[in-house]
């Protein structure tokens, strides 16, 4: 299997860390992908690799069989944008909104970065039409046609701040049945928009504003013209006067920044440029699930770059030889979690101290240590030192077989002669045998291991870890 298809490593050769920054594909990896487990023979991480890759190169399901079965390919795909569909697209939503943006900064960046006359101004909405390649053949062609393309396409709108974030975006439509007008009402901005905020459209969508102010008003909500700028519209057999045409011309220009949002997306991901190849779909809305999550991580390696963000070791992992992340637990709890383990060491450490000092230690002798064995023996030559004072040569190698099976019986107990598995956390398989990895009981987490099937007593606990995950295991 490796040696026909081509492992992750000729997807950096692609530069998918250069496309969107390692932090993007982290966060992709460890939050929207990393969550679950996922059909198919490879590993986790090379399947949500494949996944993040085939959004950037905006190839075909087809084209990914150069890098793992297309059946196993799609099983994952399945899996990740349409069985999770709901969940993902609401972790998404939440995600674009609130991460980076809120009304204050919106407020701070306008003034930073406007022009004098639109020094109020916070957000700016316009739509795009994508070329698309339905393969419903119960669409009729002519729903789907676009007259700024020549050819199928799809419209979405999205809102961008001053600091070129994108924070929503629509249901992506058909073209022909799209208007940007009726499609800013569906967002149903009245959820979205602060009293605050100014929002900067083109003369299209100003039609359609007395719907949005009624509609607002029947949900509770109160906007006014207030909250929209807009070119000044000409009065029929009424030419503008000449300083009416050139505010038009310059809040054209100022508005125009955020097409910039579309060419950097299409250049990021070119599922989504329409100097690439049509792109293919199955059902409309996983397109527009598949779009958010590109102006999210486009939104994230942007901030990176703009406000310096430090990339961490933990940040590289993922192209790591031989890392995987585990299943049951995400990795960015595991990975990222040096603070809590600290805390969680001082609190272990302390409680023992405290146990000293109430003499509540168990009265061993082999836990008690006498002053005079603390003393230190200034005096002492090299060779009566665990660790003499140059480098030892003759350290040990760390162990570098990672999915070697651990020897169990340094965790029996050795009055019972038994061991206790705690809880299993995960499970790989190495030469078509399940290994999994093993938390005991009384033990800390440093001390989990793999172990092969045939080791355990606790029959129940790994069938029941089996049924949970659907896999075909036979005991003894």
């Amino acid at each position: 299997m490796y040696n026909k298809y081509k492992h992750r490593t000729e997807l950096k050769n692609i530069e998918l860390k250069n496309k969107i920054g390692y932090i993007a594909v982290f966060f992709f990896l460890t939050i929207l992908y990393g969550t679950c487990e996922y059909p198919g023979p490879y590993s986790e991480l090379e399947k949500g690799l494949v996944i993040l890759y085939h959004l950037v190169c905006g190839e075909t399901g087809q084209y990914m069989n150069r890098y793992m079965k297309y059946s196993s390919f799609y099983a994952v795909y399945q899996k990740f944008w349409i069985d999770n569909y709901k969940s993902l697209n609401k972790k998404v939503d939440e995600f674009l909104s609130k991460m980076f943006s809120s009304p204050k900064l919106r407020i701070y960046s306008a003034l930073k970065r406007n022009p004098k006359q639109f020094k109020h101004v916070t957000l700016i909405i316009d739509g795009h039409d994508s070329k698309i390649n339905y393969v419903d053949t119960n669409i009729k062609r002519e729903k789907l046609y676009s007259y700024k393309l020549k050819k199928p396409g799809c419209r979405t709108q999205i809102i961008c701040d001053m600091n070129e974030m994108i924070l929503w975006v629509s249901k992506s439509e058909f073209c022909s049945e799209s208007s940007d007008g009726n499609m800013f009402l569906n967002m149903k901005l009245y959820n979205k928009l602060h009293i605050t905020d100014c929002v900067a459209m083109d003369g299209g969508y100003p039609l359609f504003l007395n719907q949005f102010y009624q509609i607002s008003e029947e949900k509770g909500k109160s906007y006014s013209d207030d909250n929209f700028i807009y070119p000044i519209r000409k009065d029929i057999g009424v030419d503008l006067t000449y300083h009416e045409a050139h505010y038009n011309e310059v809040f054209g220009s100022f508005r125009s920044t955020i097409e910039n949002q579309f060419s950097v997306l299409g250049s990021k991901f070119n599922r989504f440029n329409n100097n690439h190849k049509a792109t293919k779909m199955h059902d409309i809305k996983h397109y527009t699930l598949q779009f958010k999550v590109a102006c999210l991580l486009k939104n994230m390696h942007k901030f990176v770059d703009d406000f310096g963000i430090n990339i961490q070791p933990h940040h590289k992992l993922w192209e790591t030889k031989g890392f995987n992340f585990p299943i049951e637990e995400k990795m960015i709890d595991i990975v990222i979690s040096n603070e809590i383990k600290v805390k969680e060491k001082t609190k272990r450490i302390e409680e023992l101290q405290q146990k000293l000092l109430s003499m509540e230690l168990n009265n061993n002798n082999d836990n008690i240590i006498s002053e005079n064995e603390m003393e230190i023996d200034n005096n002492s030559s090299d060779s009566e030192l665990d660790v003499p004072k140059e480098y030892n040569r003759n350290k040990r190698k760390r162990n570098k077989g990672k999915n070697k099976v651990t020897d169990i019986n340094k965790f029996r107990n050795k009055n019972k002669n038994v061991y206790e598995i705690e809880r299993i956390i995960g499970h790989k398989v190495i030469d078509n045998e399940y290994q999994f990895l093993i938390k005991w009981k009384d033990y800390p987490d440093n001390d989990n291991s793999w172990i092969s099937i045939n080791k355990f007593n606790q029959k129940d606990m790994l069938k029941k870890y089996a049924n949970q995950n659907q896999l075909v295991i036979t005991l003894n």
